[in-house]
C-alpha cells in the first residue's frame, strides 16, 4: 500500500494506517522531542502526540499543494507541540506551590517529604539577610518586596502604586533572583 492510500485511510480514521503512518514518521516525532522541553511529557506521550497530529494531518492534507505530507506533518506536530506547551505555561494553570505525586507509597517517605528541619542560625541569618535586601534593590523593587512581604497581591500592589502588574511581576522576579543571588553569597 503506497503512502497516499496510507493517508486516505487514516483520514478515515483506520487505525492501522494512522498507525503505520505514526511509525514510518517516528523519526519526526524524536527530533522534536530533542528540539523542545515538555514538562512531565514521557515517551508514550509524544508517541500519541504523534498519532494525533498524523490523523489531523491526513484529515487536511491535499496532495495539490507543493509540500510532502511528511513536511506537512512536521510543521503540524511541531505547532501542535509548541500550542500544548504555551496551554500548560499559561498563568491560571500553574500550579500554586511545588507538585507531590501521589503514587507515593511510603508514609516515611511523605513525611519527610513534607518536613523541612531549619535551624535556628539559619532563621536568624535569613532574617538578617530579608531586613538588609531593601539595600540590594531598585527603590521600586524595594517598595514591591515589602508589599509582598505584607501580604498583598501582585493585582493589589499594582493598584495602589499605579503600575501594571507585569511592572509588578517582573520587579518580583528581579528581587527573587537577587535574594537567590544574596542569600547563596552569604552561605
Amino acid at each position: 500500500m503506497n503512502e497516499q492510500q496510507l493517508i486516505c485511510l487514516a483520514a478515515a480514521g483506520d487505525d492501522m494506517s494512522i498507525g503505520a503512518l505514526a511509525r514510518q514518521y517516528a523519526p519526526v516525532v524524536w527530533r522534536l522531542r530533542r528540539q523542545y522541553y515538555v514538562r512531565n511529557f514521557d515517551e508514550d506521550d509524544w508517541l500519541q502526540e504523534g498519532r494525533i497530529a498524523v490523523y489531523r494531518a491526513a484529515k487536511k492534507y491535499q496532495r495539490l499543494r507543493l509540500c510532502s505530507f511528511g513536511a506537512y506533518y512536521r510543521v503540524l506536530l511541531s505547532n501542535q507541540i509548541i500550542d500544548h506547551i504555551r496551554r500548560t505555561q499559561a498563568r491560571k494553570r500553574r500550579p500554586e506551590g511545588e507538585l507531590l505525586s501521589l503514587d507515593v507509597d511510603d508514609e516515611d517517605t511523605l513525611c519527610k517529604l513534607q518536613t523541612t528541619h531549619i535551624s535556628t542560625l539559619d532563621v536568624v541569618h535569613v532574617r538578617e539577610q530579608v531586613r538588609t535586601f531593601p539595600t540590594v534593590c531598585s527603590p521600586f523593587e524595594g517598595l514591591v518586596f515589602a508589599d509582598l512581604l505584607a501580604g498583598h497581591s501582585p493585582e493589589r500592589i499594582a493598584l495602589s502604586r499605579h503600575v501594571e502588574v507585569s511592572q509588578v511581576i517582573n520587579a518580583t522576579d528581579r528581587c527573587r533572583k537577587k535574594m537567590r543571588d544574596l542569600l547563596q553569597a552569604a552561605a
